[in-house]
């Protein structure tokens, strides 16, 4: 009692690390709660404590999750950039956000396992997210303004546009890898994708939409010959 009182917002940093590291291992079914406090250094009561029961501790590892990878986005440090290069910023700090946090992968691709139960429960998730939105939008609104984006587009769509390029690409490159004979792992392979995707975005913000240029993933994949193939 004596320590939680001493640094509850420490104690319950390292709960969450730890049990962050469990869930993206094993699974909300999987992780156990007494593995956490073995490895949190405390007792099974103390977790129970701070966070009421395993479904409330992967809550609070959910939204711990998405508010590293918001802050990571730097939203609001774009709104000062050029509409275009704003865009791309964003398009950077969300891929660049998920390479530094795998285990955000693991968690997402677990709680969408779930149908999303857990996350329903969080009150925060609005609150982390209307201020993207806002910022896409302002983004928007301003290259239209400026003669560079085409009216009504819709901020939503383009986040989870630019979310969905970026966070399939890397929750699928082993087997997209082993699929398409590509190593998306690579940087360059990587460097390229992201360049293809914020050309592919402004692209469809453009109001005038110009000729997009095919950046080729990588240069080494697999030859599959086809008998009697044409050119």
């Amino acid at each position: 009692m004596a320590s939680r009182s001493r640094d509850p917002v420490r104690t319950r940093d390292k709960i969450l690390m730890q049990a962050s590291r469990e869930f993206a291992a094993k699974g909300f079914d999987g992780a156990r709660v007494d593995a956490i406090a073995l490895r949190s250094k405390l007792s099974k009561n103390m977790l129970y404590y701070y966070f009421g029961s395993k479904e409330g501790l992967f809550v609070a590892v959910l939204e711990r999750m998405y508010e590293k990878l918001r802050t990571q986005q730097n939203d609001l440090s774009v709104r000062a950039s050029d509409p275009v290069i704003a865009l791309e910023q964003l398009v950077q700090h969300t891929f660049h956000a998920l390479i530094k946090n795998p285990e955000a992968i693991r968690l997402m691709n677990e709680e969408n396992r779930h149908k999303g139960r857990h996350i329903r429960q969080s009150q925060r998730m609005r609150e982390l997210y209307n201020p993207l939105v806002d910022t896409i939008r302002f983004i928007l609104e301003r290259g239209h303004e400026q003669g560079v984006f085409r009216a009504n587009l819709d901020p939503a769509a383009i986040y989870l546009t630019l979310a969905s390029l970026c966070y399939h690409y890397l929750s699928n490159q082993y087997t997209l890898g082993v699929a398409l004979g590509v190593d998306l792992g690579a940087e360059g392979s990587r460097i390229q994708w992201l360049a293809h995707i914020t050309e592919l975005l402004q692209a469809f913000c453009a109001k005038t939409v110009p000729a997009i240029a095919v950046n080729k993933v990588s240069t080494r994949r697999v030859s599959r010959k086809t008998p009697n193939a044409t050119a």
